[in-house]
């Protein structure tokens, strides 16, 4: 099989040979679409954009690894300058290039790309000119646990690349140089195989047809390089860009004073000089890393606002120069100056002093570094620390330990030094307590801690107060000296043991800072994934609506003051309240109006509906607006009207509907004609239907239920039947709404009728049209028992008549 393989990629090679040798049609500028005299740039992009188009993992055509292959040799002939003059003049195609794979030793080739076995096109290059990527690569675990938390204090460039990637074969050459510029001021440099790394590499942007694909790992942040050049000043120029601005301070003879005498923030000082305006990038990652206890400052040189500077430290013109500053600003702490300040240099020099002579426990990481656990009580670490208060008066008797510190010279691998402020720090003291009880004058006294590990320290209170003063400083510092030889010259453990607790972070960023942090890193993610163009767009909506927003506040600004101006020219005059009435509707039932009012009604919903003629309807119709008027703001009520004249069959089949029902239960069969009725006896009649529950509920000034009586007392028959028969109702002592005295009382009786009433039940409530003689009564007292009947239907305690089903309404 290799040897079939051999032979082909030999033929091929032969084949291409002889047509590099005469003039050919072939055009590598048409292939990639570019015109004569085309810029690397554009090449480069016009490659990238046909690659991405005919790449076979992508491009499901049957010529699309022919393309590739043309696209890739277009590309490699035109970004080689010798080549592409010799085809710019003479139209050669000249593969010499490709010269070393005509040696069989070479199993690759040294560019040489050949058809894999695993389906799809690949380039591959000879391992030799791999190594370069390989020696630097890392995986995913190396890159979660080691380098993205080491990322907080050192940059990482990393390069995702893949052996298939014919551009990562030409950034080659800039990523070595990249290498050796770069990994010794502090930037380490990796690599990502996207191939064997997929996973990571998609974490860090990478995509297939997207390769090489560059990025910097800094702060716990990632950032794309996306210029569409890869060279080793724009990625140089790309890192300095991911640094704060105000990570140096740019320092000149006005604000000297205050950037040395600054060191009560707890922080060393560092100033560096140099003759370029442009602040060089060591000295950035070098600032980067000690920032937590560092402040770096920057004066150049030849400058006449620096020049006091320069004259007063004495700094050489012609070199870069260091000055490391403590707590005194007039005497630097170190200094160096040098050529070319190497990156190493600085950094030793650096670590030897990035603590003040007497710093402050600010937090717990700052006594986590100067007070680390010791178990071993062999080589433990004592910390004498000053308690003092945040306060001018106590200031002595902390340079007064400074001077201690510079007199005798003691190991701070033995016994650091260092001080508090009680009031911060009152947690952590609370727990140095004896006894419970605070040591009196705690203030300006001393306590010796030896930490045994995380949480559980030893500590000692010295009895005597470290007293500032002339007079007392001569006995202070003897009885300090001779208690501390003695203690780190025993083994024996201090006095109290305690669990700790854990230091307040005096410098930790409020709410704001946190917001405002937050917010800064959005715009650099935003600056980072998007294009002018695209940021320009988003901007103008995002103004747009701002300015929307902004309009409409003025406007309700002025809206408001108007109102107020007004009011103001109002106050005077006499207020006239305004009438607010609420509007009662009464609907009429007909034809129209009979589904909405009565059929569709929604459960829990009733109509209340008037019956009069067109004489009662001026008087009967206020009485009833005037009855449910306290039940306007009821939802569930619907108030209305008919015209008997118009409805009167439908309240007949009505009626015949309740009678039915009635006389089902005795065994009867009743039935009502409608002409027996006549319009003027159901005058004043008010009807409450249930257009859900099919039932009604029926008003009027002669119904058993309006009588004035002892008690309300309610029907007994009534309540189980209209009517007694068919006879009944057609003789001539026949009612067509009565009592039958004959019945008894049953159980569904609520009341017991008495005899005074028999006579006044016997009498029927509409006659006229039946043939008897009625009672007449007047149309302005119809309505005068309405309001208790309302209360009482509210209640639930009128009489319900059910039906099967709402008749039609209209004529028969």
């Amino acid at each position: 099989m290799w040897n079939f393989f051999k032979n082909f990629f030999y033929t091929v090679l032969l084949v291409n040979t002889i047509i590099g040798a005469v003039h050919c049609s072939w055009d590598p500028y048409k292939v990639l679409g570019l015109k004569r005299g085309a810029s690397i740039p554009e090449i480069r992009r016009a490659y990238k954009q046909s690659a991405r188009e005919w790449h076979p993992d992508k491009n499901r055509n049957e010529n699309a690894e022919s393309k590739f292959v043309e696209v890739n040799k277009a590309y490699e002939l035109l970004s080689d300058p010798v080549r592409r003059k010799l085809f710019d003049q003479k139209g050669v195609v000249d593969d010499s290039l490709n010269r070393n794979m005509h040696n069989p030793n070479n199993r690759f080739g040294d560019g040489a790309s050949f058809f894999s076995g695993h389906g799809g096109f690949r380039f591959q290059f000879k391992m030799s000119e791999m190594t370069a990527f390989h020696q630097y690569r890392i995986t995913l675990r190396r890159y979660e646990n080691f380098i993205f938390p080491q990322s907080q204090n050192q940059p990482y460039l990393i390069l995702v690349y893949s052996e298939w990637c014919l551009m990562c074969l030409h950034v080659l050459p800039i990523w070595q140089r990249l290498v050796e510029d770069l990994n010794p001021i502090g930037i380490n440099l990796a690599t990502v195989h996207f191939d064997q790394e997929v996973e990571l590499a998609n974490k860090l942007g990478g995509r297939r047809g997207e390769l090489p694909h560059v990025v910097l790992v800094m702060d716990s942040r990632i950032s794309h390089y996306i210029e569409d050049e890869l060279s080793n000043s724009k990625v140089i120029e790309f890192i300095r860009s991911r640094f704060s601005r105000n990570l140096i301070a740019f320092v000149n003879d006005q604000n000297i004073n205050e950037f040395i005498g600054g060191w009560k923030d707890n922080k060393v000082r560092v100033l560096l000089f140099g003759k370029l305006e442009l602040v060089r990038l060591r000295y950035l990652t070098l600032a980067f890393k000690h920032r937590p206890h560092t402040l770096f400052g920057y004066a150049q040189l030849n400058l006449e606002t620096t020049r006091a500077i320069v004259e007063n430290f004495g700094i050489p013109l012609k070199l870069d120069s260091l000055l490391l500053f403590q707590e005194d600003r007039d005497r630097p702490a170190a200094r160096l100056s040098m050529a070319d300040l190497p990156y190493s240099t600085l950094k030793d020099i650096i670590e030897t002093n990035k603590y003040l002579q007497l710093p402050r426990l600010s937090s717990q990481k700052m006594l986590d570094l100067l007070c680390p656990p010791e178990s071993s009580n062999v080589r433990r670490r004592l910390c004498a620390i000053l308690v003092t208060e945040d306060r001018e008066e106590d200031e002595e008797a902390r340079e007064q330990l400074r001077r201690f510190t510079r007199q005798f010279k003691f190991s701070r691998d033995r016994i650091v030094f260092s001080y508090l402020f009680r009031e911060k720090q009152t947690e952590f003291l609370r727990a140095l307590l004896e006894d419970g009880k605070s040591p009196p004058e705690a203030t300006t006294k001393v306590v010796i801690v030896w930490r045994q590990d995380i949480q559980r320290l030893s500590y000692s209170w010295l009895p005597q107060p470290f007293v500032s003063g002339a007079d007392n400083w001569n006995s202070s510092v003897d009885y300090l000296h001779r208690t501390l030889i003695k203690i780190l010259g025993s083994a024996q453990p201090l006095a109290h043991t305690t669990l700790m607790k854990e230091l307040v972070d005096e410098y930790a960023q409020g709410i704001l800072g946190r917001i405002t942090s937050r917010l800064v890193t959005t715009a650099e993610v935003l600056r980072d994934h998007f294009t002018r163009q695209e940021l320009l767009a988003v901007g103008s909506v995002v103004g747009t609506v701002l300015f929307i927003a902004a309009v409409g506040y003025v406007m309700t600004y002025l809206v408001r003051l108007e109102e107020e101006t007004i009011r103001k020219k109002n106050k005077g005059l006499p207020k006239t309240p305004r009438p607010t009435t609420t509007e009662l509707k009464l609907h009429e039932l007909r034809s129209e109006t009979y589904n909405g009012m009565v059929r569709l009604l929604k459960p829990g919903c009733r109509t209340v509906v008037l019956l009069l003629d067109n004489d009662s309807m001026d008087v009967l119709i206020p009485k009833f607006h005037k009855a449910v008027w306290p039940y306007r703001k009821n939802k569930s009520l619907l108030f209305g009207w008919m015209n008997i004249d118009r409805g009167l069959p439908w309240y007949s089949r009505l009626l015949n509907l309740a009678l039915k029902i009635a006389d089902e239960d005795e065994g009867t069969d009743v039935t009502l004609d409608s002409n027996s009725v006549k319009p003027k006896n159901c005058v004043g009649t008010v009807v409450c239907l249930n257009g859900h529950r099919r039932y009604f509920c029926i008003y009027h000034a002669r119904h058993p239920e309006c009588v004035s009586d002892s008690g309300a007392k309610r029907m007994q028959n009534m309540a189980r039947r209209l009517t007694v028969s068919s006879c009944a109702m057609n003789a001539a002592g026949g009612a067509f709404m009565g009592f039958d005295s004959s019945l008894e009382d049953s159980d569904n009786s609520d009341v017991e009728r008495g005899d005074l009433l028999k006579s006044q039940d016997m009498e029927p409530l509409i006659t006229s049209g039946l043939g008897l003689k009625t009672q007449k009564f007047s149309t302005d007292f119809a309505l005068e028992g309405l309001s208790n009947w309302l209360d009482r239907l509210f209640e639930g305690t009128t009489q319900r008549y059910n039906i099967n089903y709402w008749p039609d309404f209209g004529n028969l």
